[in-house]
């Protein structure tokens, strides 16, 4: 811990609470008016008002301190989180993209006609003609995955046979990757640097590896060359907004920079400092400080990629600014009023400061009360005019203190839920584009795979060699985890092959599903079909998509001799992007009820990270969430099952070419994002919320009529009073003993003085229903009869100064005197210019009425300045 500005906090926050403006405006606001209550707590003590502030002052400063901490954490928090997301999404959704990327180069390295090309260069046959050929399917290839912008093929010694980017100069290549390709054990090499084989470029992303014969010697080496800048620029511009000030890029094990943001601000290969040992720190980057986050990818099924990290980093002076209070505008008050009432969401510090404040300001309206009291009785007074004046204003400077506290907790707790709301659409955005950018890899697999050689001339001549188009089938599903079956079929629809062993008792079958038909009624190559998310016999009966491409004849152009249909491993696909997509909280863990969902227009359940909602389910949220444009999200704070979650949402828009203006499929899915926000009060107060007059100490006022000081007090919407001459002095509602039998009118005991006086509830004797809350009930003594007991009341009042002629006496109205408690009405014009009735009790009736015994009520003694004493 620390000090700023004369207030103490916590050690992070040194260096950045200057720049959380709200922070500042409260921190600004609190210090000002304990310069007031330094002022007052002298005055206090030198007018003989009997009134100490010491304490006052004291508990507001120590409150002040716990107020501006915790805006500081949670202020600073907010951020944090949104930076080390940005980070976190930012290398992950490259790293899934790269997986995908190692596949590929596995299947492409053993498909035959690359394999015969390369056999007919070694024997010295080849002709430009197989060269074209091969490179129109490449071309093809590339026009399906336009991850790739080249690919080229070369021979065990370098030599450039085949690449589709005729303006590459390049006709040789003595880059090691190629001796690493013919000799690794691994699956596929994997080089990111300057190469050779792409000289025009600074650096470049190469997925190679070899390709060998039946005897696995090697032929040649494959490589894929992928469109980093372009892939990395559409990750940060997802993930960034306008008026955004933070800065993304992606970092190598070094720390240097290899893909950014804002290239122009931060060039690639620029040295960045790693923020690694913990979730944030103010780095110095170009003479100027920011608030940094750097995350180590999570990896994908195992694949780690090179290593890279995401870094996140905004300036400090723009860190703090941003204001989403715009989500709350669309949530019902009543629902926002119970989150910011709930445990979950905010710290038990947080939640105690306004409890607090509200306690502090009780204690204060009472002292003032008193002391005003106290002056009325004290005929003997050196100032009462100045005395009365100095009372109002150290009432109305607790009333400021307290309202800078109520509006900063306020806004805190309205910034907090935005962030959520924010977050929540955020991921509900990131979830939703690991979706699209995952189907889009499998719209173009099955397109890819039906170009298979060996699967259009088997099918096309008639003969089907079953056991070859089988391993054909299981080499690529070992190389794509993804999928649970891969089924081949002929024109009739019938299946030849699956890659599933458990489902080899289907071969022979012929499927009359409308997926394969759609598939078998394609008319090129560059389309494709997908099944309906439904069960399905090639899942064991479970919901998934089966995308379909058609095989073409070789020979006969247009000619459709059979199908593939891959067949989507969803449950654990689609449940792994929802979980990685759930928000995180400080420590990385995933906040306790949160749960993600996809779902299809009509509410139907795709996946979901909650076991009650299975695929083919129905939600039941509002339509609003259902009814986004392609690319839109919508966040609100909803009621589900009895909790308040904050929902986010986002509509799929598809990702490249995949739901693209040129494609025709569409299959509109939103994911939803649940934050739980706290338990749906069971129920709510029935106790009326009675808004107060604030209390004020009013001057005396010169008069030459009788008049008389009434000690004023509020119980439930009736306002009421007592004249100040019978009354001894307010105390805090603690401590009351309740006595066994008691009449309903009889609260208790409590302790005054060092005796137990009798406590009557006021509001029972009016029939009145007391208001919301009960921090500030007090009791209030007074004296009848020689005797002293209290009322219980909600709130103290002003104590106006009225005319003995101004109180209507209730006999004179038509009252039953024989049963009322009150003297008379007082009409009396407020400060705001609103006319106001005050009822003024007579404690003398009070006694009557209830028959106080007087061998219990305490006996009191007249002092000689007129006060009361036991």
């Amino acid at each position: 811990m620390g000090y700023y500005k004369g207030i103490e906090v916590a050690d992070r926050l040194h260096g950045l609470i200057r720049h959380m403006g709200d922070v500042e405006e409260y921190r600004e606001t609190l210090q000002k008016l304990q310069g007031v209550w330094d002022n007052l707590t002298l005055l206090g003590q030198l007018s003989g008002t009997g009134t100490d502030m010491s304490g006052t002052r004291q508990a507001f400063n120590q409150l002040t301190t716990a107020l501006i901490d915790n805006l500081g954490t949670e202020t600073l928090k907010k951020t944090v989180l949104a930076l080390k997301s940005k980070a976190q999404v930012a290398v992950d959704i490259m790293i899934r993209n790269l997986f995908e990327r190692t596949a590929d180069i596995g299947f492409l390295a053993t498909d035959d006609d690359v394999r015969e090309y390369l056999e007919r260069v070694r024997q010295g046959t080849a002709s430009p003609a197989d060269g074209d050929r091969l490179a129109e399917r490449f071309r093809e290839y590339v026009d399906k995955y336009s991850v790739y912008f080249n690919i080229i093929l070369l021979d065990t010694e370098g030599r450039v046979l085949i690449q589709l980017d005729r303006d590459n100069p390049v006709a040789r290549s003595r880059d090691p990757l190629l001796r690493e390709s013919l000799t690794t054990t691994r699956a596929y090499v994997e080089t990111f640097r300057h190469s050779d084989l792409l000289p025009d470029q600074r650096v470049s992303l190469i997925y190679s590896y070899r390709v060998t014969d039946d005897q696995s010697r090697p032929l040649g080496v494959m490589c894929l060359c992928f469109r980093f800048a372009n892939e990395t620029a559409g990750i940060f511009a997802d993930l960034t907004e306008a008026g955004d000030w933070s800065v993304i890029t992606l970092l190598d094990q070094d720390g240097k920079v290899i893909a950014s943001g804002e290239d122009h601000h931060i060039p690639i290969g620029t040295p960045m400092e790693m923020v690694l040992d913990g979730d944030s720190r103010v780095v110095r980057f170009a003479g100027r400080e920011y608030l940094a986050s750097t995350r180590p990818t999570q990896g994908y099924q195992g694949y780690m990629g090179p290593g890279w990290y995401g870094h996140a980093m905004i300036p400090v002076q723009h860190a703090f600014g941003k204001d989403a209070s715009e989500l709350l505008k669309g949530v019902p008050e009543r629902t926002l009023a119970d989150v910011m009432r709930s445990p979950s969401l905010f710290g038990e510090s947080l939640r105690r400061i306004p409890v607090q404040a509200e306690r502090i300001q009780a204690e204060l309206n009472r002292s003032v009360w008193n002391g005003h009291v106290r002056q009325s009785s004290d005929r003997a007074a050196l100032n009462p005019a100045f005395s009365k004046i100095l009372l109002w204003e150290i009432s109305n400077t607790g009333l400021k203190t307290k309202d800078v506290f109520e509006r900063s907790i306020g806004n805190l707790n309205e910034t907090v839920v935005s962030a959520i709301l924010q977050d929540s659409q955020f991921v509900a955005s990131l979830a939703i584009d690991i979706m699209d950018r995952n189907l889009y890899e499998r719209a173009n697999d099955c397109r890819w795979w039906a170009l298979t050689s060996a699967f259009r001339e088997t099918l096309g001549g008639g003969r089907v060699d079953q056991p070859k188009l089988t391993a054909i089938l299981r080499a690529i599903n070992a190389l794509y985890t993804v999928y649970d079956d891969l089924v081949l079929f002929d024109r009739t629809g019938r299946v030849v092959a699956v890659s599933n062993r458990g489902r080899e008792g289907m071969v022979g079958q012929v499927m009359a599903d409308d997926w394969v038909r759609q598939t078998l009624g394609l008319r090129d190559q560059r389309s494709y079909a997908v099944s309906p998310f439904a069960p399905t016999p090639f899942y064991s009966e479970r919901h998934t998509y089966i995308y379909g491409a058609a095989i073409f004849d070789r020979r006969v152009p247009g000619l459709v001799v059979g199908g593939i249909g891959i067949v989507f491993d969803s449950g654990p696909q689609f449940e792994a992007m929802l979980k990685d997509a759930l928000p995180r909280d400080e420590t990385g863990e995933v906040p306790a009820g949160c749960f993600a969902v996809f779902a299809d227009r009509q509410r139907a359940v795709i996946a979901s990270t909650r076991g009650d909602l299975p695929p083919g389910a129905t939600i039941d949220l509002d339509e609003r969430f259902f009814r986004l444009a392609a690319g839109e999200g919508v966040s609100n704070i909803v009621e589900y099952q009895g909790t308040l979650f904050a929902v986010g949402s986002r509509m799929s828009k598809g990702y490249r070419e995949y739901k693209g203006a040129a494609d025709p499929y569409r299959n509109d899915v939103v994911a939803l994002v649940f934050v739980a926000l706290g338990e749906v009060a069971a129920e709510r107060p029935t106790c009326r919320k009675v808004e107060r007059t604030r209390l004020q100490v009013r001057s005396a006022h010169a008069s030459e009529a009788r008049a008389a000081e009434i000690a004023s007090f509020h119980v439930g919407a009736s306002w009421l009073g007592i004249r100040s001459s019978r009354v001894v002095q307010a105390i805090d509602a603690l401590g009351i003993t309740v006595v066994p039998g008691a009449t309903r009118h009889l609260v208790g005991y409590a302790m005054f003085r060092g005796a137990p006086i009798p406590v009557i509830d006021v509001a029972e004797l009016l029939r009145e229903r007391r208001s919301v809350g009960g921090v500030s009930r007090q009791i209030v003594v007074v004296e009848a009869e020689s005797r002293l007991f209290g009322l219980l009341i909600d709130e103290l009042g002003e104590i106006p100064e009225v005319a003995d002629d101004a109180i209507e006496r209730l006999a004179l109205m038509g009252g039953a005197e024989d049963s009322s408690i009150a003297e008379g009405i007082a009409t009396l014009t407020d400060t705001d210019g609103a006319t106001r009735m005050l009822i003024v009790l007579d404690p003398d009736l009070i006694v009557q009425r209830l028959r106080v015994p007087r061998d219990v009520a305490q006996p009191v003694r007249i002092q000689q300045n007129g006060a009361t004493s036991p």
